[in-house]
């Protein structure tokens, strides 16, 4: 599994997104910019220096079940 986060303004949704993904969805979504990590924390890491530079709210995880949570 992999950690992406996503690099582009997160406005009006407020939020960054962290999105982890399996090998056949790293390459859908690696054409957006991003970051790639090999764990949730370093992703967690990156997703909060984007939370202060873009001024947004929270972090949203979304996972490879369909399902997210905000952080």
């Amino acid at each position: 599994m992999k950690w992406i986060v996503l690099e582009e303004n997160p406005k009006p949704d407020q939020y960054i997104a962290v999105i982890a993904v399996d090998e056949e969805r790293f390459l859908r979504i690696e054409s957006k910019p991003c970051s790639k990590f090999l764990t949730s924390d370093e992703a967690l890491v990156r997703a909060r220096q984007l939370k202060e530079m873009f001024n947004v709210k929270s972090i949203r995880i979304f996972y490879m079940e369909g399902n997210s949570s905000f952080i």
